[in-house]
């Protein structure tokens, strides 16, 4: 059965030392993080961190000002509400349109369609070279719609995919909450 999580997009600042400045995400009670320091939690119980990766600290555009960046945690409910509530100038609630808009366009947009594995591939060359024909095995390392590592389809590059990967639901929510 799918887990059922939150997204939340977090506005993350700039300290004055040129680090990052996240919300305290450790003064969300200790029983919702079940005792874990917050980003060990999001890591076990949740889907990590999803970075703007087309805007950063030091670019201004119009929706990431100079000094800030966006992210986006996928969590459970209870988290997500807790980080809403003592942070609501810079966590807000996505719907899973959004989270969709956010993790095809700005999260994972520069990856790659497909995953290669040189080291495999360059076996498989090697052996072609010699006149040596493949193996059925061998054969599927090319196949990108085969999961035999070589040539592999980046199943993570696109939220409809990466959410069947990782067997997460998103409920039907109102985004702003």
């Amino acid at each position: 059965m799918a887990k059922e999580l939150i997204p939340i997009r977090v506005r993350i600042g700039i300290k004055p030392n040129g680090h990052a400045d996240y919300p305290n995400f450790n003064s969300i009670s200790s029983g919702i993080r079940q005792g874990l320091d917050w980003s060990h939690y999001v890591d076990i119980y949740g889907l990590a961190w999803h970075y703007d990766k087309t805007s950063g600290h030091k670019e201004n555009t119009i929706d990431s000002p100079l000094g800030q960046q966006w992210g986006v945690l996928i969590v459970p409910p209870d988290f997500a509400e807790a980080a809403i509530s003592q942070f609501p100038d810079r966590v807000t609630k996505l719907t899973e349109a959004e989270l969709g808009d956010f993790y095809d366009n700005k999260a994972h947009v520069r990856e790659p369609d497909e995953v290669i594995d040189e080291k495999v591939l360059s076996g498989i060359q090697a052996k072609q070279d010699l006149g040596l024909p493949l193996t059925t095995q061998q054969t599927a390392v090319l196949d990108p719609e085969d999961d035999t590592p070589g040539i592999v389809r980046n199943k993570k590059k696109t939220w409809a995919e990466f959410k069947t990967l990782v067997d997460v639901s998103i409920p039907i929510i109102a985004a702003k909450e």
